[in-house]
């Protein structure tokens, strides 16, 4: 088995899986209830939060909301800091590239009165911080903007547009770092809220969270028991929790050796790619996040070739997981201009550090041998 669809969802860890089993085991009492076994599980998950914005580089102005993963994270981040604050401002900001559970959340926000302005991007898929610049006004709260993209791998520039929404002190910084964290080198303290999951980044599935500012005021997308100071009521999940803190510890502590590493697997497999004439590059040259490379057909169909490939145990994806059963075309590719036979036909290849240039051989001579077989 060839597995390049590890931006869908990575394979996880033994550490994180051996922590989830033995906590499971040992500490499966609610966190929220008073007796000591409880309580020792509620210390421990104020340990890990600490522990968590220590190794991203945060100080104690944060706060971390667990979650149930990235689209909850992102629509509580939305919808919970519009609805509280809409005394503040009616505008919002996004890309018009955001994962779905961004954009969608948007759209909501769109119909209960909130004006949405969409930022454009360029052929490489990177937002123009003039437009940014332009689109700003007094009444504007919050700016989404993606660190990097999740079909295209482009990586957009939080940390410029940052620096002119700090201009604004009604207005926050919210980004998605789902494809970014742990994989590339964030500065995470110029933004106000960050949303990051586990199975991105070789943990498990299920567990997320949102990093905010704790001054911030976030009204609720979940209620019951006012778990987490009220943010996110649920019981929470002690397990889980403490096995995505040992995912990020071992994503941050490899950090730059597995980045180093998967660089020179995409370089690789560009190159091999690029001596195809049915292959069109659609990830950029540079400001690339080196996890994925996107790449289009332009005359076969891209979902016959990702169902050929798995047939010969090659698992790869046509765009995003979350769209990839739908057969309209990648909304990421019109807006970077694509034609629409291009962005019809996208194919997705995501690299884990466990991925080797001996695979990479064997996927370009099979998709060389299905691009001559098929119509």
């Amino acid at each position: 088995m060839i597995y390049f669809d590890n931006a869908s969802s990575s394979k996880p860890s033994l550490k994180c899986l051996n922590v989830f089993e033995e906590e499971s085991l040992k500490s499966f009492a609610n966190p929220s209830s008073i007796h000591k076994l409880a309580m020792i599980n509620g210390s421990n998950i104020s340990r890990i939060k600490q522990n968590i914005l220590h190794q991203v580089g945060l100080d104690d102005k944060y706060d971390i909301v667990f979650t149930s993963g990235a689209t909850e994270s992102n629509n509580l981040a939305i919808l919970g800091y519009c609805r509280k604050n809409k005394n503040r401002g009616n505008q919002i900001i996004t890309t018009n590239i955001e994962h779905e559970s961004v954009l969608n959340p948007f759209l909501q926000l769109e119909k209960e009165g909130f004006i949405v302005k969409y930022l454009h991007v360029d052929e490489n898929g990177e937002i123009s911080l003039d437009e940014l610049n332009q689109l700003m006004t007094k009444q504007t709260i919050l700016v989404s903007i993606m660190a990097s993209n999740n079909e295209v791998g482009s990586v957009l520039n939080i940390l410029g547009a940052s620096k002119i929404i700090k201009e604004y002190p009604k207005c926050v910084l919210h980004s998605d770092c789902v494809q970014a964290f742990g994989k590339i080198p964030l500065e995470l303290s110029s933004l106000d809220m960050i949303t990051i999951t586990a199975h991105k980044i070789h943990g498990i599935k299920g567990i997320g969270a949102l990093i905010l500012k704790k001054k911030l005021l976030i009204e609720p997308i979940v209620y019951g028991g006012n778990q987490q100071n009220g943010l996110r009521s649920g019981t929470l999940d002690y397990p889980s929790i403490a096995s995505f803190n040992e995912t990020i510890n071992e994503a941050i502590i490899n950090l730059k050796k597995d980045n180093l590493y998967v660089d020179s697997l995409h370089k690789y497999m560009v190159t091999k790619l690029k001596e195809l004439d049915e292959v069109s590059i659609n990830t950029p040259d540079y400001n690339y996040n080196p996890y994925i490379v996107c790449f289009s057909l332009k005359t076969k169909k891209a979902s016959v070739v990702v169902e050929a490939l798995s047939n010969e145990g090659i698992y790869v994806n046509s765009v995003s997981a979350c769209n990839s059963k739908k057969e309209d075309p990648s909304y990421v590719l019109l807006a970077m201009n694509k034609e629409y036979q291009i962005a019809k036909n996208p194919i997705r290849v995501s690299f884990s550090s466990e991925n080797s240039i001996e695979e990479i051989d064997y996927f370009n001579d099979k998709l060389k041998t299905i691009l001559n077989t098929i119509r």
